[in-house]
């Protein structure tokens, strides 16, 4: 019966070796397959690890390049515009490596926020090519306001990526380069507008100078040839007189009208080339009235021989070639003006 008993047990303790034999050996193939495959899996993400660290690296040098435009917080713009392209060119084509990469699940995140900060980051030195190309154009405001906005973005799709020990950003180099692209654009948009404003200074005074000189040219005459219709009874004196009147009022019109010119720097000479012309021309008027007078006056009474009644118009017949001459002198200077 002991005998038996034995037997029975080494029986059962043969089946329970097998049993855990074969359970450790299965244990053992697990471990082994987990092992391998967690080996696999991280040999897989540092690989990929590897291509993000390689690709933020080369961009991060890229971007330090950027140093070499600036120059004492002002740009070296011919040289800036010689080497954005290249530039440009150089983030490209990590921005291809990028796209044709196959990120493991790991990563696809930070893969994603580095192509994305990578795209405005491509963005900025594309606008500031722009910009410098055109610093002052009409649109250049939104071009401004753009290039902030790409700023802004990329800085905070790259403090997005978590990746140990590895940081991108758009170094301190590419900041004061934007910055003084922004500072050379605003100075360049208000040296527009002041030109423009001097621009449209300039022409609002050829347009009411123009107004004046029509009214002046139609006031400019050589009396003198009505004098003769007077004396041959073709006219009177007092009309004639009248006819000096009438263009002395409309003088009186020109110079206040003048005198409340706006006159923008550049047309200061045109516009201290008119003063001696209404003047000049008003003192013609007054001393051929004067003159006009004494004839009507000394013909009222008697008969005078017309040789002594032209020496009364010496002087306003002299004042008058003066009016020509300087009307000919405001001529040059007013289309100086013109032609700017």
């Amino acid at each position: 019966m002991s005998e038996k008993k034995d037997i029975i047990d080494t029986n059962v303790k043969g089946k329970i070796f097998k049993v855990m034999l074969i359970l450790s050996i299965i244990l053992i193939s697990i471990s082994i397959f987990l092992a391998s495959y967690y080996i696999f899996v991280n040999k897989v993400y540092d690989s990929y690890k590897t291509t993000l660290v390689t690709n933020i690296n080369g961009i991060n040098e890229v971007n330090l390049n950027i140093a070499e435009f600036n120059t004492n917080q002002t740009i070296d713009v011919d040289y800036a515009r010689k080497q954005l392209p290249n530039i440009i060119k150089n983030l490209s084509t990590f921005r291809d490596k990028l796209a044709n990469s196959q990120p493991t699940s790991k990563y696809k995140k930070d893969n994603e926020n580095l192509k994305l900060g990578l795209d405005k980051n491509l963005l900025i030195y594309r606008q500031t090519l722009a910009i410098l190309n055109n610093p002052s154009g009409r649109d250049v405001e939104k071009s401004l306001a753009d290039l902030k906005t790409f700023r802004n973005d990329c800085m905070d799709f790259y403090s997005l990526i978590n990746i140990r020990n590895v940081e991108i950003s758009l170094p301190k180099t590419s900041l004061t380069f934007i910055d003084n692209v922004l500072n050379y654009s605003y100075s360049a948009v208000m040296i527009r507008k002041e030109t423009d404003i001097k621009s449209q200074q300039n022409q609002e005074f050829i347009t009411k100078t123009d107004e004046l000189l029509v009214n002046f040219l139609d006031s400019r005459t050589n009396l003198y040839s009505n004098v003769i219709k007077v004396r041959k009874k073709e006219m009177s004196y007092d009309d004639l007189l009248s006819l000096v009147e009438d263009d002395l009022t409309k003088l009186n019109k020109i110079q206040n009208d003048f005198k409340s010119l706006s006159v923008p720097p550049s047309a200061i000479p045109t516009y201290e080339a008119y003063k001696p012309l209404l003047i000049k021309h008003e003192s013609y008027l007054r001393d051929f009235k004067l003159a006009l007078t004494s004839e009507k006056t000394q013909t009222s009474s008697s008969k005078v021989d017309p040789s002594t009644l032209d020496g009364l118009y010496t002087s306003s017949n002299l004042l008058f070639n003066q009016v020509q001459s300087s009307y000919n002198d405001f001529v040059k200077t007013y289309s100086n003006l013109k032609n700017k």
